[in-house]
């Protein structure tokens, strides 16, 4: 499978240059495929008679202006809750990605940074990539340089799938990152009980890392380079902190199903991490209700897997990808 329908979210009518729409169009340009882009304007604002046609006409415009060259575009006008609409929009098209933007939004109700984006991701199944105001993508639109959060859950797995199809594109740089959250990191020892817990850090470190080695698939390394870091302290931090210390163009997220009150009680690394990070963030849905942390004493991994949006090998185009394929064990 590849990616046949790109729906990209379009928050303003303005002709200037949209980073949102620009990074869309390089999508759709390397998988050669349809893009939709669908604007929900406030209700007010709509007329019965011609709101459709004369917005639709204004969507066409800002798209021509950002280039679309050669790229087969939909404009479409929806009405209602933004969520809700253009969600049931994506479920009618099947998209197979959807790109929106991950700045502060206003219209129907307020929206902080990178709260609708994360809103919409859950409502959806294919996978949500959050651009930032200042993204400039490159003529491919592959990224190059990714970093993939690992907690082990079915959810932090599947976006390990995508990033390694990403990674095979592109044949970039690949980082798997594991947060130790919970390890008295904050607290300043001295002699002995300082010399037994940096070795039992060590200990830890070093055995989560062999435990994220074995999620590499064995011809990976083929065609990316790859590698796994483990770090402590709080997750959010730690990923954006990583994210800048690499430069990542890209993070990518597994996005657990949680309820509003699990988020409101527990808290939600996906929403600080698209506040926080300068770089675009692909979320990958999941059924799991899972952290992007793990406790340290935890030693089973299971790896499953998942044909994901971006498809694995198949999505490859031959005379772009670097010898070898996905092999899983």
């Amino acid at each position: 499978m590849k990616l046949n329908t790109i729906v990209s979210v379009l928050d303003s009518l303005s002709t200037a240059t949209d980073p949102t729409l620009s990074r869309a169009l390089s999508l759709a340009r390397w998988y050669e495929s349809d893009l939709h882009v669908v604007h929900v304007p406030p209700s007010r604002r709509v007329r019965e008679d011609v709101g459709d046609e004369v917005h639709a006409e204004r969507i066409t415009r800002v798209t021509e202006a950002s280039g679309t060259d050669g790229v087969n575009v939909i404009p479409a006008v929806l009405l209602g809750s933004p969520v809700r609409a253009i969600a049931d929009y994506i479920d009618r098209v099947s998209a197979d990605l959807v790109v929106v933007g991950k700045k502060a939004r206003r219209g129907s109700g307020y929206w902080a940074a990178g709260s609708f984006a994360a809103a919409l991701g859950k409502a959806v199944k294919s996978p949500t990539i959050a651009i930032p105001s200042d993204d400039s993508p490159t003529d491919s639109g592959l990224f190059r340089n990714v970093l993939v959060p690992i907690d082990f859950s079915e959810v932090s797995l599947r976006a390990l799938a995508e990033a390694l199809v990403l990674a095979q594109q592109s044949g970039g740089h690949l980082r798997l990152l594991h947060v130790l959250e919970g390890f008295p990191y904050e607290t300043v020892y001295s002699g002995s009980r300082a010399f037994r817990l940096m070795r039992d850090f060590r200990s830890r470190v070093a055995r989560v890392n062999r435990e994220l080695q074995s999620l590499i698939p064995p011809d990976a390394l083929n065609w990316s380079e790859i590698d796994v870091a483990t770090v402590s302290g709080l997750a959010h931090e730690a990923i954006v902190a990583a994210a800048s210390e690499q430069r990542a163009d890209l993070i990518v997220l597994g996005l657990p199903r949680r309820s509003r009150v699990e988020e409101f009680v527990a808290g939600s690394t996906v929403h600080t991490v698209l506040r926080r990070t300068t770089s675009p963030v692909l979320l990958v849905p999941g059924p799991a209700t899972a952290n992007l942390v793990r406790p340290a004493d935890e030693d089973a991994v299971h790896f499953a897997a998942h044909a994901g949006a971006f498809g694995l090998s198949a999505a490859i185009k031959p005379d772009r990808a670097r010898e070898g394929g996905l092999s899983w064990q």
